[in-house]
């Protein structure tokens, strides 16, 4: 005999109805959810693949900024509860109570198909167009195609003879969150009809700018290296950060624990090395890359409560500003600098993050559009701390490296100020650096070039002037990109490669 329960409306139903309809619900939420937050990420985030989309859900939201968390969930998570709720009530309550007039067991059978039908479709209709969304096809058509890009190309600096200076320098390494070229005047060569960065564009101007002309350009991301633990990876390991060893490494404690970076070398030359971030240092495994490669200190919100920078109970958009960063910065080079080895300080802003920017309390209104006065106000900020480390003690023997960690994300932004055919470029400054600029115009690069160019600036030589899949750009000779033409090597690196999946686990 089959147990039934009877409902409000007196319709009796068996468990495995009840059970099923319930399956039925979850799996419509996470179809209506899947669409919505592939919807959101893109309308965000724009085209940053299917590598970072996986990756942030892995690394998980600690630490993210609440704003994008909470406009997440006004556009993705509201919109997939209130739908589910329609669906259930049309397909599960609705079409049963109608039955009641008629047979019971010919409304069951009736609706019953129909209804799960429906909600079948639904659930893999939105989902799956989430995945055609979120680039989930076009990244798993990649695993069927191989490269062998990385056994051709690919420059073990482990094995890499790399000749230090007698004096070592010092190395300053500043990320700009989200900078670009794109935000100079069209005059200066960049995308915008007005000028948001003259200070930035007058650094690259008097000091060695690496251009894809003959004036102040830059160079570009690529597969792998578009948002901005991965691009650290790239810049400083000459490599993309690829699924799946992005994730296992998350997973393991380290990332890629086998490409030997940049502050893996300079450890064994004995600098003293720290990072700086103005939000949570573990966010996004950054903590954990820089941590198992020789970093001795990391600064980041936490550390500044503690050290006074700003209050115990202080959080602000991704944990504080880029005016407290640079204000610790001040307080951190002095006691870095006082040692008898050299020292490395990496350090990265915020304030130009996505959506919209933060507007600190140094923004003027300016311009209509509160990303063009933050991009203004950072512009300034860095050109201040410039000339700060200008007026230091340690500046003569230190060589400092500005540039944007990788595109910017801020979709609509884009899409609202720059022609839509305008190729978008990576900002670069190199400022007293032991190496002339002469092979620094009309270069074709990318994000990987910064890291054998980084040690070259530093007056190291190295055999063959090439390390992991980057170029010197102060040699001569041809970059990767130049080689195969950019959009040949982003293909090829956005294939599947065992090489890569067996040799940096």
């Amino acid at each position: 005999m089959n147990t039934v329960f009877k409902t409000t409306d007196g319709i009796r139903q068996k468990p495995k109805y009840i059970i099923s309809r319930a399956l039925l619900t979850i799996a419509m939420f996470v179809g209506f959810l899947g669409f919505f937050s592939a919807l959101w990420y893109c309308s965000v985030y724009g085209d940053v693949g299917f590598d970072g989309l996986f990756f942030t859900l892995v690394a998980g939201v600690g630490g993210v900024q609440q704003g994008l968390v909470i406009s997440w969930a006004v556009w993705g998570l509201v919109p997939a509860v209130l739908l589910t709720a329609v669906c259930f009530y049309l397909l599960f309550i609705l079409v049963f109570n109608k039955g009641k007039k008629t047979d019971e067991k010919k409304a069951f059978a009736k609706t019953r198909k129909i209804a799960f039908l429906l909600s079948v479709c639904v659930f893999i209709g939105f989902l799956s167009t989430a995945g055609s969304l979120a680039g989930l096809y076009s990244w798993a058509g990649n695993l069927f195609s191989k490269t062998d890009i990385y056994q051709k190309e690919y420059v073990d600096p482990k094995t890499t003879n790399i000749e230090f200076p007698e004096t070592k320098r010092n190395l300053i390494y500043i990320f700009l969150e989200s900078m670009e070229t794109t935000f100079f005047s069209t005059q200066n060569g960049g995308g915008s009809k007005t000028e948001h960065l003259p200070n930035l564009y007058s650094l690259a101007k008097d000091n060695i700018n690496f251009s894809h002309n003959a004036s102040v350009g830059g160079g570009r991301d690529t597969e792998g290296a578009t948002w901005t633990s991965a691009a650290m990876v790239s810049h400083t390991a000459g490599l993309p950060l690829k699924f799946p060893l992005s994730v296992k490494g998350k997973l393991d404690g380290d990332i890629l624990p086998s490409a030997y970076n940049l502050t893996e070398i300079l450890e064994k030359e004995g600098y003293n090395q720290a990072v700086l971030f103005g939000s949570d240092a573990e966010y996004g495994g950054r903590k954990m890359f820089f941590e198992k490669r020789g970093t001795d200190k990391f600064y980041d919100i936490f550390t500044a409560y503690e050290d006074g920078i700003v209050p115990k109970d202080y959080w602000e958009w991704w944990g504080m500003e880029d005016l407290y960063v640079f204000e610790y910065a001040k307080k951190i080079l002095p006691q870095l600098s006082n040692g008898d080895e050299p020292f490395s300080l990496t350090m990265l802003t915020s304030d130009t993050h996505h959506v919209d920017g933060y507007k600190c309390k140094y923004c003027q209104d300016k311009y209509d559009e509160q990303y063009s006065n933050v991009l203004s106000c950072s512009d300034r900020q860095v050109y201040a701390f410039v000339k700060w480390l200008e007026a230091q003690d340690f500046y003569d023997n230190t060589t400092i490296i500005i540039t944007g960690d990788h595109a910017t994300m801020d979709y609509k932004f884009i899409k609202q100020n720059i022609q839509k055919d305008y190729t978008r470029r990576i900002y670069n400054c190199f400022i007293n650096c032991a190496v002339s600029g002469e092979n620094s115009k009309n270069r074709e690069f990318i994000t990987m070039d910064m890291f054998p160019t980084t040690l070259a600036a530093l007056g190291c030589k190295i055999d063959g002037d090439r390390l992991g899949l980057g170029t010197n750009l102060f040699s001569g000779k041809l970059t990767l990109a130049e080689k195969y033409s950019y959009d040949k090597l982003n293909r090829e690196l956005a294939k599947k490669s065992e090489f890569y999946n067996t040799s940096f686990d």
